[in-house]
């Protein structure tokens, strides 16, 4: 097999038609469920995944999926286009994105945070010298679906010295209290690569909690109390390179149960002992879950109690 069309590509990965030559579904490298995208060009696929932008990993799941004698289309093709942006185009539009969005005491995201039991989590503990990096923009563009949404924007900004390169956007629905029904539900914008969400300012006293996503990590915040920083996916928290020494140098890193979360958790927690630091892990007890679901599963415990 010397190239792949997007339908075998699909077929192998487990993909769903979305519309036109488009698919959609979990990503290979990443683990994220909905921001896998692969299309036809020239008769040949191309893919992306919304989520990790992770390109090495990227090929070599694909690799892994299509067999060895696959040979991929030139790096430049790989990824779908965005709507004909740039790089640097991208880079200025996510300042910009993050520049129209407002404080989200009183909005959607506000909403959203309280129904998925975080936001108490991500105010207790103290915030980022640079302030609140969780925002809301009233009205913000998606990458696929037409129209514009309400939406919960991070800054992603590069671990080692702070500095913005990203946004990452959840969108949400008209109420608040859920996501929005268009694939992907959420998306970045920028480069994450060796960025994250610091969500919180880390504390003297306390390990740094660090995770995949932004609600898995405030959920094994609310669980550990320990302020904490996301990664926005797997295969960059693996690779995240963190503050050196003596910046953070307790670290516990709250694992998906699945095979990517434990191979980028394990992969992390190897390279930090060797740093000097010390290092935890913590997984769920359930196969496939994240710390935000083991949060929600208590909360409707405590919710049924009661009840009763």
């Amino acid at each position: 097999m010397t190239a792949a069309s997007a339908r075998e590509l699909a077929e192998r990965l487990n993909l769903r038609r979305a519309t036109g030559g488009v698919w959609r579904g979990a990503c290979p490298a990443c683990g994220y469920p909905t921001t896998f995208t692969v299309r036809e060009r020239d008769g040949r696929a191309l893919w992306w995944c919304a989520s990790c932008q992770d390109k090495a990993g990227l090929a070599a799941a694909v690799r892994a999926a299509m067999g060895e004698d696959w040979t991929p289309p030139p790096p430049a093709e790989r990824r779908p286009p965005d709507r004909g942006s740039s790089p640097a185009r991208r880079s200025a539009f996510a300042r910009k994105l993050w520049e129209e969005t407002v404080p989200i005491t009183g909005t959607l995201a506000e909403r959203y945070l309280a129904a998925r039991g975080v936001l108490g989590a991500w105010q207790a503990q103290p915030m980022p010298q640079h302030g609140d990096q969780l925002r809301f923009h009233p009205s913000a563009p998606h990458p696929a679906a037409e129209g514009r949404f309400p939406a919960l924007v991070a800054l992603v900004r590069r671990a080692e010295d702070g500095e913005p390169v990203a946004v990452h956007r959840t969108y949400l629905a008209a109420d608040g209290r859920a996501k929005a029904a268009v694939e992907p539900q959420k998306a970045t914008l920028g480069p994450v690569a060796g960025g994250v969400v610091m969500l919180h300012r880390p504390a003297p006293a306390a390990p740094l909690l660090l995770a995949e996503g932004i609600e898995t990590a405030l959920a094994a915040s609310v669980l550990m109390d320990a302020p904490a920083w996301a990664a926005v996916a797997a295969g960059n928290l693996a690779a995240l390179p963190l503050p050196a020494l003596p910046s953070a140098p307790d670290l516990l890193i709250a694992a998906d149960a699945d095979p990517p979360g434990q191979e980028a958790a394990w992969t992390a927690s190897r390279r930090w002992r060797a740093e000097g630091r010390r290092v935890r892990v913590a997984t769920p007890d359930a196969a496939g879950r994240d710390f935000a679901d083991v949060l929600a599963a208590r909360l409707r415990a405590a919710g049924e109690t009661s009840r009763e």
